[in-house]
Order: C-alpha cells, then sequence, then structure tokens
C-alpha cells in the first residue's frame, strides 16, 4: 500500500481543539513560484468553498480557529510544478524541496533539459533511478506531443488525471495534488493521501484511519468542494501536537 502526506508536512507543537469554532480572516495573496515551495493564503475561489464546507459541515469550522491562519500550496500550472510533486512522492517534505533547489540550480527546468541532461547529472542532484525515469516519460511525452498540460484545465476531472496517469510513475495522488494545487480545481480530492487521512479521522474521532474509499464516501456530501476539505486537513495536520512522519507515494 503507497503512503502519502501533504507535500509540506511540518511537525509544529500546537494542540488542536475540538469544540466549535467560527473561522478566521485571511489575507489574500498571488500564486507561489514552485521553486520557493511557499505556504499562501486562501484564494477568493477557495474561501468561498471553505465556506460551504463549514456550513455542510461545522467540524470543519474548528480547524481554523485551533491553528495559525489557514495557508495553502499552490504552484503555477506547468512542467517544474509538477516535476516538483512528483519529487515529493515517497520523501519527506524537507528532501524533496532540498532535491528540487538542486535540480533548478544545475539546470533550466524544462521538458528539453530534462530530456538531454544524464541519468550521472539527475543522480547527482539527488534523483533516485525511478523519478529519473518518471521525468524523462514526463518530457518525452511533453515533446512528442502525446501530452500537452495547457489542456489539462479544459479537462473535466477523471478525463484530465487519466492524462497524466498515462505516464508511468504518475500515478492518481500526483495527478489529483497537480489538479488541485496548481489548476485550483476544487473538486479534485487526494482522498490517499495519509495526511488527509490521518487528520479526518482525528477530526472525526473515528476508531480507524479511512480508506480512500471510505473517504471519498464520508465526504461525498462535500462535493464538489473537497480539495477545500483536503486543503483545511493538510493545515490541520500542518499544526498538529501529534504530526507524524508518513512517506508519500
Amino acid at each position: 500500500m503507497r503512503l502519502i502526506l501533504d507535500w509540506a508536512a511540518s511537525t509544529v507543537a500546537i494542540g488542536l481543539m475540538a469544540s466549535s469554532m467560527s473561522l478566521s480572516n485571511s489575507n489574500i495573496l498571488p500564486g507561489v513560484n514552485p521553486v520557493d515551495d511557499g505556504l499562501v493564503s486562501p484564494s477568493p475561489q477557495l474561501r468561498q468553498a471553505i465556506a460551504v464546507v463549514c456550513d455542510r459541515d461545522p467540524a470543519f469550522s474548528a480547524i481554523e480557529a485551533a491553528t495559525p491562519p489557514l495557508t495553502v500550496r499552490a504552484g503555477a500550472p506547468g512542467f517544474p510544478s509538477l516535476v516538483r510533486i512528483i519529487l515529493g512522492q515517497q520523501l519527506s517534505a524537507k528532501a524533496a524541496q532540498a532535491i528540487f533547489q538542486r535540480l533548478v540550480a544545475q539546470l533550466e527546468l524544462t521538458p528539453e533539459a530534462i530530456a538531454a541532461a544524464s541519468d550521472t547529472t539527475l543522480r547527482q542532484v539527488g534523483l533516485s533511478r525511478a523519478k529519473i525515469a518518471t521525468c524523462q516519460r514526463l518530457s518525452a511525452a511533453l515533446l512528442s506531443g502525446q501530452l500537452t498540460l495547457a489542456t489539462l484545465a479544459t479537462l473535466p476531472d477523471a478525463d484530465a488525471v487519466a492524462q497524466l496517469t498515462q505516464i508511468k510513475g504518475i500515478g492518481v495522488w500526483t495527478a489529483e495534488v497537480y489538479l488541485l494545487f496548481c489548476l485550483e480545481r476544487l473538486s479534485s480530492f487526494p482522498a490517499s493521501d495519509l495526511a488527509v487521512q490521518v487528520s479526518y479521522q482525528r477530526l472525526k474521532n473515528l476508531a480507524s484511519r479511512p480508506t480512500r474509499p471510505a473517504l471519498l464516501a464520508l465526504t461525498e456530501p462535500l462535493d464538489p468542494y473537497r480539495g477545500a476539505v483536503a486543503h483545511l486537513l493538510w493545515h490541520y495536520y500542518r499544526h498538529s501536537a501529534t504530526n507524524l512522519q508518513l512517506s508519500r507515494d
């Protein structure tokens, strides 16, 4: 079973409260350069989705009142952000970001540059053989026209996921995270993400961690705003006193 977590979950010693609480206000910041790997304040669209989620399920209102102001992951659509997400598979956030920074310092992050780079060069900055192969296959698909990232924004979620997952090494989690973080597709819900599952279990005081199918069923009333659910649960996870060091698929 592939275990997955938010690419930027970090350990912060702060308690979580479970009582009924009101939403906190957030300033709106522009999108973030994927090289910065920063957290940004919610967009107006995300704020509206969060309001709907909290109205439908008030338990989610407790998250923002119990934690620092909400920040979320965002990335510019395109090749660099998708590579950054690929690098985050099965790695801690800190390790993945360190590799990404070395990669962008070594070469221009374009399909052409990755296709031309030797395996030795890519290994020297920290990419595993599997991730080298995935990035090379992605580059080849983009250069050949097999895949066009710009068209993903025009496709329904399922079709966009299918386009991305035709590339070996890009799974459903990677595709769903790309849609959510880079296209702000708030209907995209990475329900396989372990941090999302753990946080939902804690928030709802469940006896066991829900599986992907169970979590999809439990959150079905919140569709098509479950991307907002994921952002809230990742924020909850990042600021949990009992945060776990999990791995990602």
